[in-house]
């Protein structure tokens, strides 16, 4: 952050503007303190969270120059701010900065393409940055860690022959810590109900994905939709009381952290930070704490500084290696990576455990040795090989329709267009694959891997245009995606 105040300094007195890009509205008031430090109120917020009157009156002090520091998430890099010298994205690998709504964006482009029209200077800061950003923009390395601190040592738990989600070295080193961090990427008690009888799971009647266990809540809930029910007692198939519950949420280990240990447990994910500035309250009470667990999904492994956490811990930490996503190594390595970068941050050396089923996988070794240099060159000869981005671009169209018929029809016409349309080698039309139907619309997904960006986006566009406005498509919906997350 030291950089980026000294930079902003050099760019005001320049007499330029400047934006500085946070990848969570939750890691604004950090920034936001920070800058004001520094610069006093010659800085302006910019968030979905403030009011209307508020985002009004913080445009207005930007645009005529009164406020001269844009200081927010992804759409603060539309700021209005006068004669734009510096852009800043810090933790430019969060995948929070492309904004999946309509209209979709990248945050990173957009500042990118704001950067060049403007004539301004573009820093991308991360300790685990993308392949796509360490392939392509020049490079300036911090070796040291502020205050000279040492980077804590990584040990790798093999879970292998485990029967408990917490191997018993995370229960000594979390009952000896005085402030430490648990990451488990995943919420809720259980993973997923089963009759131990007959062999029912209960899932999502909108979606084909298993209800996950609340306990708190009494309830079964679908991630996706919102889809509630009551937490069965009996099979409603054949009767068996005998309904299982299998694998751990952040709300289990809670439980079980609570029963063993001695401490304050301060459990943050989506379920506990659901009420306006829940996050920031969350955050600032575990700050104050003299002792306490910080336990949550990847919301704990964001750019958060808490000088006296020594003790990082990475729950399954394998279990984003399962996604079918040739990113999902990378996020592994970040998410591993960040949460190590949390642990021994003041005069106390830090240390993480990283549990794993996968010890030898390249993303937890990398992360295990601080290496990001090693593993980004692995992942990108890794890429180069099968053609992935940055070596390629990717565009996805999904279409959805309350009939699997029509929705397949729909990607069918799509694809053979797209085909037709980019003949030869530098593009392959991948799909219509299936994908799970998703409050209750049954979905295809066709991805375009392409040498020939601009070619290829107005190729699906043209194809995509074509089909909703064919009649017998009149019932499917569609959604394109360039560079998908």
């Amino acid at each position: 952050t030291e950089v980026y105040l000294r930079l902003a300094a050099e760019c005001l007195e320049r007499g330029r503007g400047v934006i500085a890009l946070v990848p969570e509205i939750a890691l604004t008031p950090q920034a936001v303190t920070r800058f004001r430090a520094r610069f006093g109120d010659t800085v302006a917020i910019l968030h979905s969270s403030l009011s209307e009157g508020e985002r009004h009156d913080e445009w207005r002090r930007l645009r005529s120059g009164q406020a001269r520091i844009a200081v927010g998430p992804r759409s603060a890099v539309f700021a209005p701010v006068a004669d734009l010298g510096l852009i800043v994205v810090d933790e430019e690998h969060d995948a929070s900065y492309k904004h999946e709504g309509d209209p979709r964006y990248d945050a990173r482009r957009v500042a990118a393409w704001r950067a060049r029209y403007f004539d301004a200077t573009l820093l991308a800061g991360s300790a685990t940055p993308r392949p796509e950003s360490w392939r392509a923009l020049p490079r300036l390395t911090l070796t040291e860690r502020v205050d000279g601190a040492r980077l804590p040592r990584v040990e790798v738990l093999d879970m292998r022959s485990a029967r408990h989600p917490l191997h018993p070295e995370t229960f000594r080193a979390l009952g000896e810590a005085r402030k430490g961090i648990v990451l488990l990427n995943r919420r809720g008690w259980s993973n997923f109900l089963t009759c131990r009888t007959c062999g029912k799971a209960w899932e999502c009647p909108n979606c084909d994905v298993a209800l996950v266990l609340h306990r708190s809540a009494g309830e079964i809930a679908c991630h996706h939709c919102g889809h509630r029910e009551r937490v069965p007692t009996r099979c409603d198939s054949c009767g068996s009381v005998a309904v299982a519950r299998y694998g751990a949420g952040t709300e289990r280990i809670e439980h079980e952290l609570t029963q063993a240990l001695d401490i304050p447990i301060f459990r943050l994910d989506a379920d506990t930070a659901a009420a306006k500035d829940a996050v920031p309250a969350l955050l600032a009470r575990f700050h104050a704490a003299p002792a306490g667990l910080l336990l949550g999904t990847q919301m704990v492994a964001k750019g958060h500084d808490f000088p006296d956490v020594t003790l990082g811990v990475v729950i399954d930490a394998d279990s984003t290696l399962r996604f079918p996503d040739f990113r999902a190594e990378e996020r592994t390595f970040a998410l591993i990576a960040q949460l190590a970068g949390r642990a021994g941050r003041g005069r106390v050396p830090g240390r993480v455990l990283v549990q794993t089923l996968d010890p030898a996988a390249p993303a937890i070794r990398f992360a295990a040795l601080h290496d990001a240099a090693g593993f980004l060159a692995d992942e990108l000869e890794r890429r180069a090989e099968l053609d992935y981005p940055p070596f390629s671009s990717l565009v996805r169209v999904i279409t959805s329709a309350e009939r699997l018929d029509a929705t397949a029809h729909a990607a069918a016409d799509i694809a053979r267009a797209v085909v037709a349309a980019l003949p030869g080698a530098a593009t392959q039309v991948l799909g219509p694959a299936a994908l799970f139907r998703l409050r209750g619309r049954e979905r295809r997904q066709i991805v375009v891997k392409t040498s020939e960006r601009r070619a290829a986006i107005e190729a699906v566009r043209r194809a995509v245009d074509a089909a909703a406005n064919d009649r017998t498509h009149r019932d499917v919906a569609f959604s394109v995606d360039v560079d998908p997350q």
